[in-house]
């Protein structure tokens, strides 16, 4: 059985638009032999049980992420494909820590860099799903991965990278002084709220200082993060980071030239491991993501150099898989509906056996259509009810409400408007005529009379 991680499709050059995904590849490119696994850019997550790619698929067996991944390997092979075995205990124990510590630091950055900005994200980011995605997926991925992004970065305070938020609009003073009469004088704040992106170079310069600083002094001059002859899991981590930090070339490069200006030794060491372990550039043709028509087979292995990666083309299933994939980002998109379905996808990765897997998902997903069903139905016709737009007549009344609907209609629009108008009439003289009965007092209910004067295409109605 060959192995088959599937991640997000290729974007800079790089093999993924994904940190995770770039880790993975690194992994299994040195750990797993030749020709024991596949590398195939689906970029779909529902493949994945936690909903998130990287994933590896060993037959009917899924495993999603890049920790779960490592882990799954190290006992599929039973401890042969596990990259951290050679370490000495210290060396083991950074590998662990900075791991962690390139996670927390590392993502914010690449969210600020490729989603956050503005600028560069709608000029190169998320045009790139739109080669690496089936339509119409990319109207609702890269929204969604941008929004988790922000969410993830709220806390740093630099939403001015974003220029749609009202934090990116410049803070003036009122004055008397006419625009056109005003000299700004070239101070350094007037610099800085040049763009919102430059308004906030000082701080992003800090939290890029904040990664680099560490894993520079943590290399130093051997070969590898932690070791000088032995390729870790960090290593593969950290080029998966770094990577997407120096190679893209982005309208507001702040990040990489931060990489490169201040910390050149580590901005070598990311460009010569990546050209080792990913074979040099990667685009969509060397994933085959698109496949010609006389090519009918689901997967086929690319034939480019020996140091190339194992691509394999994608099997989507064509239209019905793509509406598959539409559908279910719509469902997690649904408050109520993609809660549940973030429940079912994490029973299904619980410790059950796959029959019970199968029958608990069933079941589940079954209960949750009709319950989601029955809730939107009733919530329809609940707010009909209570505008007024359907009602429940007596028989006598639903007959000449019928009958008089019928012949207004005769007339077309005309007709229509004419029977709305003398519905809601009727509704409100029956209503009155119900607090009059509350009331006891016997008092009269207004009655209006109305002439209706009916044309060709024209309608008039008058109030007596």
């Amino acid at each position: 059985m060959i192995l088959e991680l599937h991640v997000w499709g290729p974007a800079f050059s790089l093999p993924s638009i994904d940190p995770h995904c770039l880790a993975a590849i690194a992994y299994l490119q040195q750990a797993v032999p030749r020709g024991k696994w596949v590398l195939v850019a689906t970029s779909d997550p529902a493949l994945s049980p936690t909903n998130e790619l990287p994933a590896l698929r060993n037959g009917d067996i899924w495993i999603g992420g890049f920790r779960n991944i490592f882990h799954y390997l190290a006992q599929f092979s039973s401890g042969e494909w596990v990259l951290d075995a050679g370490l000495p205990d210290q060396q083991g124990a950074d590998c662990i820590a900075f791991s962690s510590f390139v996670e927390s630091h590392g993502q914010p950055l690449i969210d600020l860099s490729l989603y956050v900005s503005s600028q560069n994200y709608t000029t190169i980011t998320r045009p790139i799903y739109n080669t690496i995605q089936a339509f119409p997926l990319p109207y609702l991925t890269p929204p969604s991965i941008r929004a988790t992004a922000k969410q993830r970065t709220a806390h740093l305070g630099l939403s001015s990278l974003d220029v749609d938020t009202e934090n990116g609009e410049g803070r003036r003073e009122p004055s008397i002084i006419p625009e056109s009469l005003r000299k700004p004088k070239p101070t350094v704040s007037n610099l800085l709220a040049a763009s919102p992106e430059t308004n906030s170079q000082i701080r992003l310069s800090a939290l890029a200082t904040t990664l680099f600083e560490p894993l520079q002094k943590l290399k130093g001059k051997k070969r590898y993060l932690v070791s000088d002859t032995h390729f870790s899991s960090l290593d593969c981590l950290a080029l998966g980071y770094l990577s997407l930090i120096l190679v893209p070339d982005l309208p507001q490069p702040w990040l990489a030239q931060t990489m490169r200006s201040n910390f050149p030794d580590l901005a070598a060491w990311t460009e010569e491991l990546g050209e080792s372990i990913f074979g040099g550039p990667v685009d969509v043709s060397d994933a085959l993501l698109s496949k010609g028509k006389a090519d009918t087979k689901p997967i086929r292995t690319s034939e480019k150099g020996k140091g190339s990666l194992p691509w394999a083309a994608p099997y989507n299933g064509g239209i019905i898989g793509v509406g598959r994939v539409f559908l279910s980002s719509i469902g997690d998109s649904i408050p109520i509906v993609g809660q549940l379905r973030r429940n079912t996808r994490m029973r299904q990765h619980g410790g059950k056996t796959p029959g019970d897997e199968l029958q608990t998902s069933s079941s589940w997903q079954t209960l949750t259509t009709v319950g989601s069903v029955i809730s939107a139905v009733g919530l329809v016709l609940g707010y009909m009810f209570h505008q007024g737009v359907i009602s429940l007549p007596s028989s006598e009344e639903s007959e000449k409400q019928g009958s008089n609907t019928a012949d207004l209609n005769a007339f077309g629009d005309a007709g229509a408007a004419l029977s709305i108008y003398a519905n809601r009439m009727d509704a409100e003289t029956q209503r009155q005529r119900a607090i009059g009965q509350q009331l006891g007092h016997g008092a009269p209910v207004a009655e209006v009379d109305v002439d209706v004067d009916v044309k060709r295409d024209l309608v008039t109605i008058t109030e007596k």
